[in-house]
């Protein structure tokens, strides 16, 4: 015995086939329903512009009186008259009818796209301005990983452009459609000076559902406390350190020290440095080649770390939302990584990981915003912890190859629910994982020379808050563990400024 065929949504099915015996019935039910309402209410409205006292039944008496006089004119033949004196109605009716073929047809075909795409078990519950929102038919399950893939498909297929989806409940998928991240010869005129906005961390530009070029910012004290910059040679990350290097620079008065490492060569600290010598702030440290001097500045962090949490619970607060300690590791594969040759460099590699490790963890409140570099996610050839993974809030990643690569920052789901393939991003392009928030935008060009754009106003030392750091640091040093003949309390006092 034959099943029969089941049509989900009454004039077709979820495959998009069109139910020829229900469609014919829908028009001929409009057709009367429309034939007689307007009839009706044509006759209310003149029945009050003649003053006549108005009721239902005169109404219904109206219409059945107008139906016998059509089916008297039909059986004579005279369908010009039928149609002369109900022409109104008639066109009412058609129109009421288009509207519904025109609806049904419209659906129909766009089911029948989602079936060509294996996605039959969803159907377009509404349009949206620049979008749709996708259901799960009645009796069906949400497939939304197939989804995902299917749709992104269709997408290409049909030359729709880039799109964003996600999940807005149980059985629902919304799909906005955008522009993608702007190229770089839409960028090319562009200032990054005129993209400065002050307490905020210029991104660079994303694509937008309207605009094809639109800004992006992040206010510096909404920022986590610790930033990965990944991606292999040649995708831009050079230049997108530029970019929040400039925002950093541009709002110094939030900075109260800077410290840039870079192991692999100097060459990236050596305008920082200058930068340092022109102003004089006393704030900017650079490290490029002695390790022993890097394991003394970790020290000092360390201790500043410590010290501000005591500060933070003698002054009953929770955190710091400016005085911010930014520290910048170019390379941090050549710091974690490095390996040691005799017993004090191993003393000195030990604790400089040691302490790196324990401010990722508990830098948060203190102030610290920890930004790194690595071409590599994973632990191994890098020389990242998981404690240090875990950790790293704010990610920022360029065009990778290896897949385990990328989802080793970013997980697959929010990738695919934006359309975004990694593997093929274009110079400059990225896409920024904030907690829960994503932005896919593009690095504005920035010279290597741009410190000479910056300048710095000269800060006022606020004599309260040091006066307090400088017990702290000194109660903190006093009880601080240090190695014999690599650094002493006193040396650490000195460079302090303590004594």
């Amino acid at each position: 015995m034959e099943d029969k065929k089941v049509y989900e949504f009454g004039s077709y099915d979820k495959y998009g086939n069109l139910n020829s015996k229900y469609f014919i019935g829908m028009i001929f039910f409009i057709f009367i329903i429309s034939y007689s309402i307007s009839f009706i209410v044509v006759d209310f409205i003149e029945q009050i512009f003649n003053d006549n006292i108005l009721s239902y039944q005169t109404l219904l008496k109206d219409l059945i009186v107008n139906l016998k006089i059509n089916y008297y004119l039909i059986n004579d033949n005279n369908f010009i008259a039928v149609i002369s004196i109900n022409k109104l109605y008639i066109f009412i009716s058609m129109v009421s009818i288009f509207f519904y073929s025109y609806k049904t047809f419209i659906n129909k075909t766009e089911q029948r796209k989602l079936r060509n795409f294996g996605l039959e078990n969803y159907y377009l519950y509404k349009k949206l301005k620049g979008g749709y929102i996708y259901r799960v038919v009645n009796g069906e399950v949400m497939e939304y990983d197939k989804f995902l893939k299917q749709f992104d498909n269709m997408t290409q297929r049909n030359k729709m452009g880039s799109c964003e989806i996600k999940r807005i409940d149980k059985i629902g998928v919304k799909v906005r459609f955008k522009h993608p991240t702007p190229s770089i010869k839409l960028l090319q005129n562009l200032n990054v000076k005129d993209y400065m906005k002050k307490n905020k961390l210029f991104l660079g530009f994303a694509g937008g559902f309207e605009n094809r070029c639109v800004p992006q910012w992040i206010d510096f004290k909404s920022l986590p406390h610790s930033f990965a910059l990944l991606g292999t040679s040649g995708g831009g990350k050079s230049n997108t350190l530029n970019q929040i290097l400039y925002s950093v620079f541009y709002n110094f008065h939030l900075v109260d020290k800077f410290v840039f490492i870079d192991f692999k060569g100097g060459v990236e600290a050596q305008p920082y440095l200058k930068l340092e010598e022109k102003y004089k702030t006393n704030k900017i440290s650079v490290f490029s080649s002695s390790r022993l001097e890097l394991y003394k500045m970790l020290i000092r962090l360390d201790i500043i770390n410590k010290a501000r949490q005591k500060y933070l619970i003698s002054k009953n607060r929770k955190k710091f939302i400016d005085k911010f300690i930014f520290v910048f590791f170019d390379e941090i594969s050549e710091i974690l990584d490095f390996k040691t040759s005799n017993k004090q460099d191993k003393i000195i590699q030990d604790k400089s990981k040691e302490i790196i490790e324990s401010l990722f963890r508990t830098g948060r409140s203190s102030g610290f915003k920890l930004f790194y570099a690595t071409q590599i996610f994973t632990t191994v050839g890098s020389g990242l912890t998981n404690s240090i993974k875990n950790n790293t809030i704010f990610r920022i990643l360029h065009k990778t190859e290896s897949l385990e690569g990328i989802y080793s920052v970013i997980d697959k789901e929010p990738l695919e629910e934006r359309g975004i393939n990694v593997k093929e991003f274009q110079i400059g392009e990225m896409i920024i994982k904030n907690e829960d928030k994503y932005f896919n935008v593009r690095s504005l060009f920035i010279n290597d020379n741009f410190i000479q754009d910056i300048k710095i106003s000269k800060s006022v030392i606020n004599k309260t808050f040091k006066n307090d750091m400088d017990i702290f640091i000194t109660s903190v040093i006093e009880g601080y563990s240090f190695e014999d003949g690599i650094y002493s309390m006193e040396e650490c006092l000195v460079d302090f400024g303590l004594i």
